[in-house]
Formats: structure tokens, C-alpha cells, sequence
């Protein structure tokens, strides 16, 4: 086996192991043999309730939107040509958390399946600012990321503003949910994002030789018969798409869609035949097991996904910038 395969294998295996424990794992503790009669009928005791209704969509759900928002992050670095560079860098998540909270207090009776639709339009309105507003003027990745920060920095005031300002009450539950938490999330939250996350992703992991042409500059693909503009925007509009319906079920887990393709760079190297398929599983591991030792730490207190990504993952992220001197970060 060649040394990606056995990483990629590797992975699977830890994800899968986290993917068990994240079952066990709760103010009720299930031991391994449980869950395995439950979810494969196996003759023994069971526990059908907690495992089906609640923990199984539970953890589906932390591995689709982890694998989402390490996509999105992988594809957004390729585009910015800076490892730096995440969905929350350029402003979507921050846009898709505003419009996804002003919805919620405007329209408090509003079902959840409009959830992912105004996510997504959040997004794309942050990015199309910040894309428009580069556009005056030539633009560059260093432009473009600097107005993303920008723009994601008057999103977060705006969320910011309306916590500050609005009741109590009504704002407790999106204060959880802006965390980055899977809390209370079933099998309906997986039912609305799956039909969009799992073919935006076949559709960019399709696209994969095309991110390898713009890492090479604008020059030379053009040079080798890409168009580059019109590229540039489907994959820009896919990365949207993935990390703004991911924060409408999940919350922002802006660290994820930083760490986890850098991660994978590490492990496999930049060709993204092999960065993104790493990536999307380091992702998913990464919300998985911080969805897990949230609930496992001190139940029935659960703690936030998102706290813990960033908690164990940042200083991760600093050693690694600190140690690595090879990178570009232009």
C-alpha cells in the first residue's frame, strides 16, 4: 500500500472507533456491545430510544458537516493560494450566522426546512460583497481575503448587536447554536442538509484537478486552457454552499474549515486528488469527537462542539505555523 492509502485507511479506522464512542457517549453511558445489538439487531440488550433517535443522526450529522467544512476550507485555500485562508476568513460563515439569527427573531414560527435556504443566501451575500468589492479594483487572493475579513467582521457585529440588544430569552437558544453545537440535532436536521451537502461535495471532489490549475497562478492556467474567472466563481459558489448549510445545522465552527485541510497538507502534501478526501475526514474526526467529549466530559452538562475544536485545535494550528517554514502564506 502506498503511504496516502494507508493514512486514508487510517483515518477511517479512528474516525470509525470516534464514531462508536460518540454513541457511547452521553449523560447515559452505552456500552459498545449495546450499541452494536442496536444498530445491527443483534440478540442482547438494546437501547433503541437513545441510540436511534438521538446519538446515531446526531454523529451522521457531525460527520457531514465536518467533512463539509473541511472541504469548503480546502477549496477556499486553493483559490486564495493561502493556508491561511477559511470559510469564516472570507466572511461566509459569519454571513450565514446572521441571516440564519435575524430569520430566527423576525420570523419566530419559521420551519426548519428554510434553514438551510437562508444559511445559503447569507453566505452568498457576504461573499458577492466581498467579491464585488475586490472586483474595483484587480483582484488578487491577498485582496480578497483581507475584504472577507472585513466583511465577516461587520457580520459578527451585526450578530453581535442583535444578542446585545434582544430578549433573554429568545436569543438563548441561537447563543448555544452560535457555539458550534450539535445539541438537540435528530434525524429532520439531517434530512434537510444531507440532499444539499452530500452532492455539493461528489460535485467539487469531481472538480479537484481544476483546484491543482489555480494553485499554479492565473497565467498558467490559462496557459493550459482553463478558464479561470468562470472556475474561480463555481468553486467559490460550492465552498458557499457547503460551509453556509453546514452552519445552519451546526452552528459556526469557523476553526474547522481552517485546521482540518491544513492537517490533511501535512499528512499527504498539496495535490488535492489526495488533500481533499484526507481533509474531509480529518474534518468529520475533528467534529466528532468534539461533539463527543462535549457530552462525555461532565454529564448531563454538554459543551459546545465548537469550543472544543478550537480549544485543542488552536494551539495544534500555532505550533504547526510556528514549525513549519516552508509555507506560503501569499
Amino acid at each position: 500500500m502506498t503511504r496516502f492509502q494507508l493514512i486514508l485507511l487510517g483515518l477511517c479506522v479512528l474516525t470509525l472507533i470516534t464514531f462508536l464512542w460518540s454513541i457511547m457517549a452521553g449523560a447515559v453511558p452505552i456500552s459498545s456491545k449495546v450499541v452494536l445489538n442496536t444498530l445491527f439487531h443483534f440478540d442482547g440488550p438494546k437501547q433503541d430510544y437513545i441510540i436511534n433517535r438521538s446519538r446515531l443522526p446526531r454523529s451522521l450529522l457531525a460527520l457531514m458537516t465536518g467533512g463539509s467544512l473541511a472541504l469548503s476550507g480546502a477549496i477556499i485555500q486553493a483559490l486564495l493560494r493561502n493556508p491561511l485562508a477559511s470559510p469564516k476568513i472570507i466572511g461566509i460563515n459569519s454571513g450565514a450566522a446572521l441571516a440564519v439569527l435575524l430569520a430566527t427573531l423576525l420570523l419566530p414560527n419559521l420551519s426548519y426546512q428554510w434553514v438551510p435556504f437562508i444559511a445559503t443566501l447569507g453566505g452568498f451575500i457576504a461573499v458577492a460583497l466581498v467579491y464585488v468589492m475586490a472586483e474595483l479594483r484587480p483582484v488578487s487572493p491577498a485582496r480578497l481575503a483581507l475584504i472577507g475579513v472585513a466583511v465577516g467582521f461587520a457580520c459578527d457585529a451585526g450578530v453581535d448587536f442583535i444578542l446585545v440588544t434582544a430578549d433573554t430569552y429568545v436569543v438563548s437558544s441561537p447563543l448555544v447554536w452560535l457555539t458550534g453545537s450539535l445539541w438537540a440535532r435528530g434525524w429532520t436536521h439531517v434530512s434537510q442538509v444531507a440532499p444539499f451537502l452530500l452532492p455539493m461535495s461528489v460535485i467539487a471532489l469531481f472538480m479537484m484537478h481544476q483546484l491543482d490549475l489555480i494553485r499554479l497562478g492565473a497565467a498558467q492556467a490559462s496557459s493550459l486552457g482553463q478558464h479561470v474567472r468562470s472556475t474561480r466563481l463555481i468553486l467559490l459558489a460550492i465552498a458557499t454552499f457547503l460551509a453556509a448549510v453546514s452552519v445552519s445545522a451546526v452552528g459556526v465552527l469557523g476553526f474547522v474549515g481552517l485546521m482540518a485541510p491544513h492537517i490533511a497538507r501535512r499528512l499527504v502534501g498539496g495535490e488535492h486528488s489526495k488533500l481533499l478526501p484526507v481533509a474531509m475526514l480529518v474534518g468529520a474526526l475533528l467534529v466528532l469527537a468534539g461533539d463527543a467529549a462535549g457530552r462525555a466530559l461532565a454529564p448531563p452538562l454538554e459543551i459546545s462542539a465548537g469550543i472544543f475544536t478550537a480549544l485543542f485545535g488552536a494551539p495544534f494550528f500555532i505550533f504547526i505555523m510556528l514549525t513549519n517554514k516552508s509555507e506560503e502564506t501569499t
